[in-house]
């Protein structure tokens, strides 16, 4: 008699009523129909978006990993063409200033030259000059001397030819023998 309670409860917790199954499919598909309305729709819409924003991200991320590579490559070419170009100024400049440099001396040279042709042209005057000063105190001299070895006045125009012309060939022959 214990037992008959238990078997009359066991079986009528195994009989299942197609109402209650029908009811449950019925809830089922409410439930599944307003998760999908209201909460897989906006889920599934902020995952699209937020993977469209990931793609764009990367995307923009590898752009720019490109461009920095192309910038890289940009700033490498102008700098070799920068060390190129200031290379072949100071070529230029060291050349120019060898340039000017070679042209100041060979103007100071010309001006030395110039100089001394002046110097040498001063000399030879001078020298030229002191001879015939030399040369007016000799016949003087000689004339005096003449005049007082002899004891009288001798013509002192005609003693002076004599001696000009006596200077002017020892003059001579000393030249020939320099």
């Amino acid at each position: 008699m214990l037992t008959a309670p238990l078997l009359a409860e066991a079986e009528s917790a195994l009989i299942v009523h197609p109402f209650w199954v029908l009811v449950s499919v019925v809830n089922f598909l409410v439930l599944l129909y307003l998760l999908q309305r209201f909460m897989w729709g906006p889920i599934t819409q902020s995952l699209d978006a937020r993977a469209t924003k990931i793609r764009e991200g990367l995307e923009a991320a590898a752009a720019a990993k490109r461009e920095r590579e192309q910038m890289t490559v940009e700033v490498e070419r102008l700098l070799g063409e920068a060390r190129r170009e200031a290379k072949a100024i100071a070529e230029r400049t060291t050349k120019a200033a060898e340039d000017a440099a070679a042209e100041i001396r060979s103007a100071a040279k010309a001006e030395a030259d110039k100089i001394r042709e002046r110097g040498l042209a001063d000399a030879q005057h001078l020298h030229d000059q002191s001879l015939a000063q030399l040369r007016g105190e000799v016949a003087g001299m000689a004339v005096l001397a003449a005049s007082r070895i002899l004891g009288k006045e001798v013509d002192a125009a005609s003693h002076r030819q004599l001696i000009e012309r006596s200077l002017d060939e020892a003059g001579t022959e000393l030249g020939r023998l320099a």
